[in-house]
């Protein structure tokens, strides 16, 4: 792993370094996983917006003032895609009232729903619940991912 600050990463980003911005990516990824993952309550839509708040971090890499930043400004851009993407669920919702169910969409409500209860789930219980049952993640890394022990995981667990 890079071992150079986030300033030094963010500054060699600026410059046209594109592996300094993979250490970024790895560096604070999990981070803005869960953050998504918090936000939006479904796995598969967290890693999209996961993914696409990294690209756009890169697009706009040279707006970012401080280096140092990185961290918060990385966070707030995924934090307003999730939101986004809450929006867009909302409207194809609506779109789709008022239609006859079909087979497929029974499947797709029954996974909604299980999502809408994963979403209703406080955050500190959610991110470890999902990371375990519907990743497959062994305790250890959903206890370094989400910096706790896997005693404490365990825990949450249980909840």
């Amino acid at each position: 792993m890079d071992e150079r600050s986030d300033r030094d990463l963010v500054t060699a980003s600026c410059g046209g370094d594109r592996t300094a911005y993979a250490g970024l990516v790895r560096r604070h990824y999990d981070h803005v996983f869960v953050v998504c993952l918090g936000v939006l309550g479904s796995v598969h839509d967290a890693e999209d917006v996961a993914q696409d708040a990294m690209i756009k971090g890169f697009e706009q890499i040279r707006q970012l003032r401080d280096g140092a930043q990185f961290t918060g400004w990385i966070v707030a851009i995924a934090r307003n895609l999730s939101v986004n993407q809450l929006r867009r669920r909302k409207v194809a919702d609506k779109t789709l009232r008022g239609e006859r169910p079909t087979e497929h969409m029974a499947v797709e409500s029954g996974r909604e729903d299980l999502e809408r209860v994963v979403a209703r789930l406080p955050r500190d219980l959610r991110a470890p619940l999902v990371m375990y049952y519907f990743d497959g993640q062994d305790v250890k890394t959903v206890a370094r991912r989400l910096d706790l022990s896997p005693s404490g995981v365990y825990l949450k667990l249980r909840t």
